[in-house]
């Protein structure tokens, strides 16, 4: 029940406090002296409930039409090869024949620097001679001359004219074997190269050649000073001793130098010792000033050397 404002219950119900009356110094309010007036409760009213919308129709969904035949794919037909004609059979040109290329090989142990340093120089056309004139450093370096076995091989033909193939062969292991005696000495080895140069100016390489005289007896494949010559009986042992004599000197009283001593008189310079070997003398200015030899000794050999002079 609502009571008015200022309306105390004991008003309202008829009946007093029992409490103690508040002391006259007090600061609550006096009562009011205005009469109590009664109020009838107002009932609630009942709730009214808002009414309740329709529910919107939801519209039936639209039909999904089926879905269009989907073609099978045509068939894959591979596309003929291309008909690619054979390629004509390849004839390869022929070779050109040219000069086989000068091998480069170290320099000879028997070169002295100090006398052989030179510009180089160019190789000459195999068959075709070059002329070679003046001092040692004119001359070709040992690097520049072809290998043995195509030396070899250039001179073989010229030695089937005149030897037989037992001699051949005698003379080509005595050249290497000759050649590596002159190893460890203080201007060794003399080339076996240089060796057989000298073998085809001086004799052709005819173990049976005679002996020829300029003062002295000059026998053997190398015409050495006072040597032996060929001995049927013993061909290859004299074949062997030829080229000794001619490289080492003969060793019986009178007999001569051989290559390696004329080179080592002349410092280790093998064409100046070359060119002593043919003269017993040189020029060093001039190893084409043949002081009463052959004047184009020291040319031949080094045409020789080089694959331009093999008959």
């Amino acid at each position: 029940m609502a009571m008015a404002a200022g309306t105390t219950c004991s008003e309202i119900f008829g009946t007093t406090s029992s409490s103690t009356p508040a002391p006259a110094n007090s600061s609550a309010p006096a009562p009011s002296s205005s009469p109590a007036s009664t109020q009838s409760p107002v009932p609630n009213p009942a709730p009214v409930s808002a009414p309740v919308p329709a529910p919107t129709p939801v519209p039936a969904p639209a039909p999904v039409p089926a879905p269009a035949p989907v073609p099978a794919p045509a068939p894959v037909v591979p596309a003929p090869a291309p008909v690619v004609p054979a390629p004509a059979p390849v004839v390869p040109a022929p070779a050109p024949v040219v000069p086989a290329p000068i091998p480069v090989v170290s320099a000879s142990p028997t070169t002295n620097p100090s006398n052989e340093q030179s510009t180089p120089i160019s190789a000459p056309t195999p068959g075709v001679s070059a002329v070679y004139s003046g001092p040692a450093s004119n001359f070709p370096p040992a690097s520049a001359w072809q290998s043995f076995s195509a030396l070899w091989a250039l001179n073989l033909p010229a030695l089937h004219v005149v030897d037989n193939d037992a001699d051949i062969a005698s003379i080509e292991s005595s050249i290497q074997a000759i050649s590596d005696d002159t190893n460890g000495l203080p201007y060794g080895p003399i080339d076996p190269r240089v060796i057989l140069a000298v073998i085809m100016q001086e004799s052709s390489g005819q173990a049976t050649v005679g002996a020829t005289s300029n003062g002295v007896t000059n026998p053997g494949l190398m015409q050495s000073h006072d040597g032996v010559g060929y001995d049927a009986s013993d061909p290859a042992g004299s074949i062997k001793q030829m080229i000794h004599d001619g490289v080492l000197g003969v060793l019986t009283p009178g007999g001569g130098d051989g290559l390696y001593n004329t080179t080592a008189e002349q410092q280790g310079s093998i064409w100046e010792g070359i060119r002593k070997y043919n003269s017993g003398s040189v020029d060093v200015t001039n190893l084409s000033n043949g002081l009463g030899s052959t004047s184009s000794y020291c040319s031949d050999i080094a045409n020789r050397l080089m694959g331009a002079k093999y008959t």
